[in-house]
């Protein structure tokens, strides 16, 4: 084998660290709504919110630590609207099967702000990645 030194992650120590904070903290998030049982509700509840805020800062975290070709000023940008899809989907999936077990939706007022949580989620995270640019 050649000496190429393949890496996957594209970060700092303190920006890693930063995103292994905010993956235990969604993992204490969701532990809590495990022990309340709110993890196996249908619809969407101000813990389903919550749940929104912590995965959106966690996986647009993840996404700006990956390696990949692209501008690093439109990284933050990408990752923001791959949490928000996800969220998308992850709340239409919620409203489906609400649907499918109760025969009722969701409030339209809970759905959006499960999207809201979701660009805030992807927001802080972009605000982060944009403050350690800034000291570079």
């Amino acid at each position: 084998m050649t000496g190429v030194n393949m890496q996957l992650l594209d970060t700092t120590p303190k920006w890693l660290g930063l995103t292994l904070a905010c993956s235990a903290c969604t993992l204490v998030v969701v532990g809590l709504g495990f022990l309340v049982n709110q993890l196996i509700q249908v619809n969407i509840t101000p813990f389903s919110l919550l749940l929104h805020f912590a995965l959106a800062v966690t996986l647009s975290a993840w996404i700006l630590n990956l390696r990949f070709t692209m501008d690093p000023a439109k990284k933050p940008l990408l990752a923001i609207g791959v949490v928000v899809v996800v969220g998308l989907i992850w709340s239409s999936f919620q409203q489906w099967l609400g649907y499918l077990q109760t025969g009722l939706i969701n409030d339209i007022t809970l759905l959006a702000g499960a999207t809201l949580m979701d660009a805030v989620g992807g927001c802080v995270t972009y605000a982060l990645f944009h403050l350690r640019l800034l000291r570079k």
